[in-house]
């Protein structure tokens, strides 16, 4: 076997005499001790060892690896992992193709994911699909961002004004979320945890949008408060906590429109009405305790797994459909407002509660949503209390989300006569 170790330190031009690479080969390999063995006593295996390992030595800063740790015991896939990570941290780049998620989990920063040569997922590899999950969450985060296209189409045919709303301020930020959490998101250098809670592929891209996504709840807000209705589509970050995001959210701009205005002191009872499938554990939390008060009306068990007590929360059965969803959110929203008797209400009125939506789960219908909006915001309007509206998540496909979100603005329209028709975007 030494004779193909050596051989191996040629072809692989391993740095150093050729008989000094043959032992470094045959000892990084586990192989030592069968120096003298003939090439035909060695397992498969075994003989896969020397080229690997002297390929790993030959100094290279790009390494193209299809499968290789599917052969070897334990202990040699241990070996060849250390190796593998050693040449990281010393700045070589490696490629390689696996069907074993945990080894691309445990060793790659990015992944791609194929399924029947198509792209499922694209992102950090934390984040990657679960084996038996329906499909990646990223996968469904970016059909969830196709609808706003559509979304704006719609609204500029019914004659809405789409307009630019101003980034948010690192201040203003910090009034919910900590310096060292905008300190990472801004420089996207976020754990690989960290990413696996948020599932967003292409952070790289989303993660500075956070400052629009606050600026834009803000300024529907002020909007509100100027005519009695503010909309703004992609607002709705309500997983975020002070120092973390999750779930698709990675700052809370709901929290930090309700901070900035009760600072202004141009509300002093806001209240969030979350209509989310997904129950609103970021708001919850950092309301808690505080004057502003919080509902939410969402699938009882699921995601967050970690859920914080809302002042008042509704858990809904999975698949309840429209009999059951309808009378207990109409219920829980009547209630609600006779509780926090709100001066300004931020109604977060996702579509992921629709029954071909494939992360909502309750199973109601497009006019199960529509009557659910139309309840609320006439129940609004006859109480004379101006609502701040966000969309929040839909996953469906983008022109049924695009539809029913489109009625959700009609809905909080039609109740507001003194509504501008500025939709910040």
């Amino acid at each position: 076997m030494k004779e193909n170790a050596r051989l191996c330190a040629v072809f692989f031009e391993v740095p150093g005499p050729a008989a000094e690479g043959a032992e470094k080969i045959m000892a990084a390999a586990g192989l030592a001790h069968l120096r003298n063995a003939r090439a035909g006593e060695l397992s498969a295996g075994m003989k896969l060892r020397l080229p690997f390992m002297a390929a790993l030595s030959c100094g290279a800063d790009l390494f193209l690896i299809d499968e290789t740790l599917a052969v070897g015991d334990a202990a040699f896939r241990d070996l060849c992992l250390a190796r593998l990570r050693d040449l990281k941290r010393a700045g070589a780049m490696l490629v390689f193709a696996t069907h074993d998620q945990a080894l691309a989990r445990g060793l790659a920063d990015e992944a791609l994911v194929l399924e029947a040569g198509k792209t499922v997922y694209l992102g950090p590899a934390a984040g990657m699909p679960r084996p038996g999950a329906a499909e990646p969450p990223g996968t469904a985060f970016r059909r969830g961002l196709e609808r706003y296209a559509l979304l704006y189409e719609k609204l500029k045919a019914a004659g809405y004004e789409l307009r630019e709303a101003p980034p948010a301020s690192d201040d203003d930020l910090l009034l919910v979320h900590t310096p060292g959490w905008l300190a990472r998101l801004k420089a996207n250098d976020l754990s690989p945890a960290e990413e696996e809670a948020l599932a967003l592929p292409l952070s790289k891209h989303i993660l500075p949008l956070s400052w629009r996504m606050a600026g834009g709840t803000l300024a529907a807000a002020r909007n509100a408060l100027a005519s009695g209705l503010g909309v703004f589509p992609p607002g709705g970050g309500h997983h975020a906590f002070p120092d973390r995001g999750e779930g698709f959210c990675p700052v809370n701009d709901i929290a930090v429109a309700v901070r900035m205005l009760l600072k202004e002191g141009l509300v002093k009872r806001p209240a969030v009405i979350d209509l989310d499938a997904h129950q609103g554990n970021g708001t919850a939390f950092i309301f808690a305790g505080s004057e502003v008060r919080t509902f939410s009306a969402h699938k009882a068990g699921g995601y967050p797994p970690q859920r914080v007590r809302s002042s008042m929360d509704t858990d809904i059965p999975d698949g309840a459909g429209d009999p059951a969803y309808l009378p207990a959110v109409k219920k829980g929203i009547t209630d609600f407002l006779e509780l926090a008797k709100p001066d300004l209400v931020f109604a977060l009125c996702t579509a992921d509660a629709y029954e071909k939506d494939p992360l909502g789960g309750l199973r109601v219908s497009a006019a199960g949503l529509e009557e659910r909006d139309r309840f609320l915001f006439g129940l609004l309007a006859e109480k004379k209390i101006p609502a701040c509206v966000v969309l929040g998540g839909a996953y469906s496909e983008p022109a049924e989300a695009a539809g029913i979100n489109f009625y959700t603005v009609k809905a909080a329209a039609g109740a507001c006569p003194s509504f501008n028709k500025i939709v910040s975007v």
